[in-house]
């Protein structure tokens, strides 16, 4: 059951990372989407909390709470203002590969070791990233090496999430208090993201409305079938499938977007595609 929950947290990351493709391409509100997206998680999400279990770890909670929602929101503007500039594929492949930052920062801030495997990953990652760049200015587009610095710094922030997880389930705070938090960042983040792109507040139209809805129902799915193929096999196993997301978002945006599959997108994917595996291995 552990790979069949990984293989659907799999394909919610491939769906919603096109429904952020589709929604970058149109003129609406990207805060707006992103606060719809909040609210949809946080309700979900507030049926799990235990709020006893927040009071009794309430310093904890806050902190790392606050932490990983901050890069999470922050992550995901970079993201989808990134896919505005780039395929879809780059976007989605670079984004995933946040463990070449998750690596080297739990080696710094949690004493843990890189293996020999882990090194080829890491290597492997940089690797990919090298040959999406080569891809992505080929048309040697301004928008296009403004895009690749989002992309990465985007990554990087999601890989400060992945590490705020990891410090908050080692001071014993709960998953669904921690998502909560997110989804209350996403809702004011994305307010505050309108204001300073938008440069005013409205009521979003019917599109942003139901992109955000359903974008929002992945984002939970996520999260959903990432905690119960975490309870059901191991971390290493589950994280590394789930996180070939991107290669189902690649498959989406060449059969309806029409992204070209050219030689170097082909080997960065390639690369991608090892660095994970690489990365996951003790």
């Amino acid at each position: 059951m552990a790979i069949i929950f990984a293989l659907c947290s799999l394909g919610c990351s491939a769906v919603n990372d096109f429904i952020f493709k589709l929604f970058a391409d149109r003129p609406m509100s990207r805060g707006l989407f992103f606060s719809i997206i909040g609210v949809i998680l946080a309700i979900t999400m507030a049926f799990s909390v235990d709020m006893k279990a927040i009071e009794a770890n309430l310093n904890n909670t806050l902190i790392w709470g606050c932490a990983a929602g901050f890069f999470s929101i922050a992550g995901n503007v970079l993201l989808i203002e990134a896919m505005e500039k780039l395929t879809a594929g780059i976007c989605s492949t670079i984004y995933r590969l946040n463990l070449i930052f998750v690596v080297p920062g739990a080696m710094f801030f949690f004493d843990e070791h890189l293996t020999a495997l882990q090194l080829s990953g890491v290597t492997a990652a940089v690797l990919a990233i090298v040959l999406f760049s080569f891809s992505a200015m080929s048309g040697k587009k301004k928008s296009s090496i403004a895009g690749m610095i989002m992309i990465v710094t985007a990554s990087l922030l999601r890989a400060g999430m992945g590490l705020s997880y990891k410090q908050a389930f080692r001071c014993d705070v709960e998953e669904p208090a921690l998502v909560f938090i997110n989804g209350l960042f996403w809702i004011v983040g994305g307010l505050i993201y309108a204001l300073l792109k938008d440069r005013k507040i409205k009521l979003p139209d019917m599109a942003t409305v139901g992109f955000g809805i359903v974008s929002g129902l992945f984002v939970a799915g996520i999260v959903f079938f990432m905690a119960k193929s975490l309870q059901a096999g191991a971390a290493g196993v589950v994280l590394s499938i789930a996180q070939m997301s991107f290669l189902g978002t690649l498959l989406l945006s060449v059969v309806f977007l029409k992204e070209k599959l050219e030689k170097f997108k082909v080997a960065g994917i390639v690369f991608g595609v090892a660095a994970i595996l690489l990365l996951a291995l003790k």
